[in-house]
């Protein structure tokens, strides 16, 4: 949530993050700018600086590109000195600009998550960006302060939560095969239940739709450049490649390391190999949990565990990226999968309802592993061969819940039930059902949702 208003000219500031009953103004690292700025900063600063080299015997262009340089620095300081923040009255407020002032409020009570995000730059200069990720708010304009001192960022973390209200009784930790440590970081023992394998991690992406395709790129590349003599010819194949290489390294960079641990304040990730991310996912913000298990990993007893946190929406460049659930466990076994599972949902039920036998007219491939399941709390839906898909939504999660039958489906007596939720990245699509159970899954969901909302509140 965010608003407009006036705002006075920021006085003097202390650079520490504030105590619980600390109202006063801060300002964010001098160095924010830069990292802020991140390439594109740096490759300008390059570039000037080269051109000013180049042209060292040339007055008039040496000075030219001095007063670039300059204004370049002072736009930045320029920037930094008018952001001040403040958390007062369960609110974080951020306040910047110089001949347009804009002051953004964000309500604690309304966090999704909170991350603590490290680019390579930031950890090289010791900085880090607190990111908080609330529902509705736009991406461009989420509640960010880059970039704090790491150690600083991380204090605010915690008292960001200690801030915001937890349903009681926390997060549902399996009081066995988890490993009970304390984290040097937080005030609190935590539990660990999950660090991804450096070794398995490369071979999980490869074995993926976009590593095949970097196989299949390389390998047409090389048999075109062997069969016509010429290196000249592969070209046409190099965008391809080095676009789905990136894709990769993206993913690879941002899954290395992940370490999944739990504590009554919500369950705490952190992962990435240059491009650090420490976030905290608070109790109850979950939207859905979805177990994704490909074909060729199932023979290697892989698996992948992901989440939906409702959360800003996505900027168009930032669209993409922002339609890939994170990733509690990149790739696991199945065993670190349920133990994952029960600390985020407390006996959640398995698809143990198989769809009727004329399913397998309009899904002949892939009839028998469509199946759901629900109780009181939960609604779990299992579709998909090449890909088998189990997702679990919480009920008081649900927004919506759609009745829909195809031309196919209402020649077999069929109908799909769609449960919609806030994170709108994941639904749980209860497929292919008899008609009339479909009616009574229809009539039944917004009940249950409805007592299930009573009992969250």
């Amino acid at each position: 949530m965010t608003g407009s208003g006036p705002a006075g000219p920021p006085g003097p500031l202390p650079a520490a993050p504030p105590l619980a009953s600390d109202e006063s103004w801060h300002r964010l690292h001098p160095l924010s700018p830069l990292v802020r700025a991140g390439r594109q900063m740096m490759s300008l600063l390059v570039v000037l600086i080269g051109i000013a080299v180049l042209n060292q015997h040339q007055d008039g262009n040496l000075v030219a590109d001095v007063v670039v340089i300059v204004i370049a620095l002072v736009g930045g300081f320029v920037s930094w000195l008018v952001t001040r923040w403040q958390i007062a009255g369960g609110v974080l407020r951020i306040d910047t600009g110089l001949l347009r002032r804009e002051s953004r409020r964000f309500p604690l009570s309304q966090i999704q998550a909170v991350d603590v995000v490290q680019t390579g730059l930031a950890r090289l200069l010791g900085l880090a960006e607190l990111q908080l990720r609330i529902a509705g708010a736009d991406s461009a304009g989420g509640g960010r302060l880059a970039c704090l001192r790491l150690a600083e960022a991380e204090q605010l973390r915690r008292q960001l939560l200690a801030l915001t209200a937890v349903p009681a009784g926390g997060l549902a930790v399996p009081p066995t095969r988890a490993e009970a440590v304390q984290d040097p970081a937080e005030p609190t023992a935590v539990r660990k239940l999950f660090r991804v394998r450096a070794s398995r991690l490369p071979v999980a992406i490869l074995l993926t739709r976009s590593g095949a395709t970097v196989l299949v790129v390389a390998v047409a590349t090389w048999l075109t450049a062997q069969f016509t003599g010429s290196a000249g010819v592969v070209a046409p194949f190099l965008p391809v490649a080095f676009g789905v290489a990136a894709t990769l390294w993206r993913r690879f960079n941002g899954e290395y390391g992940t370490t999944v641990v739990a504590a009554q304040d919500g369950i705490r990730l952190r992962s990435g190999l240059i491009q650090r991310t420490a976030e905290t996912i608070r109790p109850g913000r979950i939207q859905a949990v979805c177990l994704v298990e490909p074909m060729i990993w199932r023979p290697l007893g892989w698996c992948r565990l992901e989440v939906d946190v409702a959360g800003a929406r996505q900027r168009r460049e930032d669209r993409a990226e922002g339609q890939r659930l994170r990733a509690l466990i990149p790739v696991g076994s199945r065993a670190e999968a349920d133990l994952v599972l029960a600390a985020l949902l407390s006996n959640p039920p398995l698809p143990s309802q198989p769809a009727p036998a004329r399913a397998r007219w309009k899904a002949p491939l892939s009839y028998h592993f469509l199946s759901w399941n629900g109780d009181d709390r939960y609604a779990v839906a299992a579709r998909g061969r090449v890909c088998r898909e189990t997702t679990w939504v919480p009920l008081e999660k649900v927004q919506s819940v759609r009745w829909v039958q195809g031309p196919l489906q209402r020649r077999l007596g069929l109908a799909t039930v769609h449960l919609d939720v806030a994170g709108k990245r994941v639904s749980a699509k209860i497929e292919d059902r008899d008609s009339a159970e479909a009616l009574r899954i229809l009539a039944a969901l917004p009940d249950l949702a409805r007592a299930a909302r009573s009992r969250a509140g």
